[in-house]
């Protein structure tokens, strides 16, 4: 069991190897410890052996700090170091011991090539170190600094050999331990709460604090997605336009916009696109960097962890539905088989006849689960929600005889696909509410969406009543979705009988020119 002080997420293989490399420092400074004592220099090594230990110490931290990802430098400094201390000092007959700890190391952590490499930087440091004081017994110093290269080679080539399927499994676990500590993080802030990586909340957020420093009227905000094409968070239906911007050079944007990019570390990772600015000035730019550099992090987390969330939901879901088809499904069909025999040799009439009822509740059943996985399996496709509506109505109506009326408007860019999931599952939930409750002969489907604005409605001629009811979690479900992305729910009675439900976001924000009093909350 790895100890509390230690890192959990460290591969073992990596902590044995530091454990090595550390117990071999250790016993290398008590042997160079006991040579001078046995020589009665002591004393005069004390220093010598506090820089030992220090250089000892900082290359153990350095390699724990480094125990994922081995840096092959630390042990060339070590030996640059150890040999030139131990050499220039003429020390070599009391702290020698300690010139085979670099090779050594080398050998355990890195395999044959560094412990070659690291002889011979050793080599040629002990021969400058010499060369740089040619008066004092140059050869005598060589001489006695011979040996202990010579085994320190030897051990560190039979390490390497021994070492190498370990150091092989490190390689492998690495990229797993980098994930695992980085989901650890995670966790750790979901948990607190503290986490705020949701795209839609941050670009409004980063909205408000642009209209804040710089006056303008509203703002757009677009990430660079990992092909290279950006992507709008939110705005309105002038989104492709905005997006042209981004390409100008700034002598030739259009009267009253401006573009703030959001930079990383190493790369732009999105865009600002202001409009509506009264007068772009010089402090302006500085205060809108400002804000953007704050904000560019975070969402650019956002948009991955959005990736990942939706990845890992995609699976969860398919996991769900294959559980369902395989274990479920069967198992109930299995029984119905069972009925069918008992229905074909009773001779009982009324035992005939709960037979008959039971096989019809049983099929009923079967199909309520393959609704289920194909409500599981429906997926956004090619980022428009229209078709993947379209098709889910469609075999809806086709399986349950409902007559569906299909009025899709859907233009400008792609809704953001988190927002677009939660919008599809909105509706799956309120048309298998029709199918299942209302009674209904006919299902009207509306969608009216700028990329931005979005309108969905639901409505059917069926009995109605479709307020919550105990024990049924369908209609906070669908208002837990819409929250999510910022949008609003109604279920309202249709009139002529029968409900409508109706998604949507809330009204859009000032047009270019417009006073700011308040801000767009898109959907995504």
């Amino acid at each position: 069991m790895t100890p509390p002080a230690l890192d959990s997420g460290a591969p073992r293989p990596a902590l044995q190897s530091w454990r090595t490399t550390t117990a071999v420092r250790v016993f290398a400074t008590a042997l160079a410890t006991g040579a001078a004592l046995r020589a009665g220099v002591l004393v005069e090594s004390a220093p010598l052996m506090v820089v030992l230990a220090l250089v000892a110490a900082v290359t153990s931290t350095l390699e724990w700090m480094t125990r994922n990802r081995p840096a092959h430098w630390h042990a060339v400094a070590e030996a640059v170091a150890v040999t030139t201390l131990i050499v220039a000092t003429q020390s070599t007959s009391e702290l020698g011991p300690y010139l085979a700890v670099p090779l050594i190391a080398a050998g355990v952590r890195h395999g044959l090539v560094t412990t070659l490499n690291v002889t011979l930087v050793s080599a040629l440091t002990v021969g400058a170190t010499v060369a740089a004081d040619p008066a004092d017994e140059g050869l005598t110093r060589i001489v006695e600094a011979l040996p202990w290269l010579l085994v320190g080679l030897g051990v560190g080539l039979l390490a390497s050999w021994q070492s190498r399927s370990t150091r092989t499994l490190v390689a492998r676990q690495a990229p797993y331990a980098a994930a695992h500590q980085l989901m650890e993080r995670v966790h750790e802030l979901a948990s607190s709460g503290n986490l705020g990586l949701d795209t839609a909340s941050l670009a409004i957020d980063l909205d408000t604090a642009m209209r804040e420093v710089t006056g303008c009227a509203r703002s757009t905000v677009f990430v660079v997605d990992p092909d290279e094409t950006i992507r709008a968070l939110n705005g309105g239906d002038d989104v492709e336009r905005l997006a042209r911007e981004i390409e100008l050079p700034r002598a030739e944007w259009t009267p009253g916009a401006a573009v703030v990019p959001l930079r990383g570390a190493q790369q732009t990772l999105g865009y600002c696109v202001l409009v509506g600015v009264p007068r772009w000035t010089h402090e302006l730019d500085e205060r809108a960097l400002e804000v953007a550099d704050e904000f560019a992090v975070r969402l650019d987390t956002a948009v991955l962890f959005d990736d990942v969330r939706a990845f890992a939901a995609s699976q969860e879901r398919n996991r769900i539905a294959r559980e369902m088809h395989d274990g479920v499904a069967q198992e109930i069909v299995g029984l119905g088989y069972i009925v069918d025999e008992i229905e074909s040799i009773s001779d009982h009439e009324q035992t005939r006849e709960l037979a008959a009822a039971l096989r019809t509740e049983i099929t009923r059943l079967v199909s309520e689960i393959r609704f289920s996985i194909f409500d599981l399996r429906h997926e956004v496709t090619d980022g428009r929600l229209a078709a993947s509506l379209a098709d889910y109505a469609r075999g809806v109506s086709d399986a349950a005889g409902l007559r569906v009326h299909l009025s899709l408007a859907e233009s400008g860019p792609p809704l953001p696909p988190r927002a677009a999931t939660e919008v599809l599952r909105v509706a799956q939930e309120a048309i298998g509410n029709v199918r299942k409750h209302a009674r209904a002969r006919n299902l009207w489907v509306s969608l009216d969406s700028d990329g931005s604005a979005l309108r969905l409605e639901v409505a059917d001629d069926g009995v109605g009543n479709a307020g919550p009811r105990e024990h049924h979690w369908g209609l906070q479900g669908m208002r837990e979705r819409a929250d999510s992305v910022g949008a609003a729910l109604d279920v309202t009675p249709r009139p002529g009988g029968g409900t409508v439900v109706t998604l949507r976001s809330p009204a859009t924000a000032p047009r270019e020119g417009e006073t700011a009093h308040g801000h767009h909350r898109a959907t995504g």
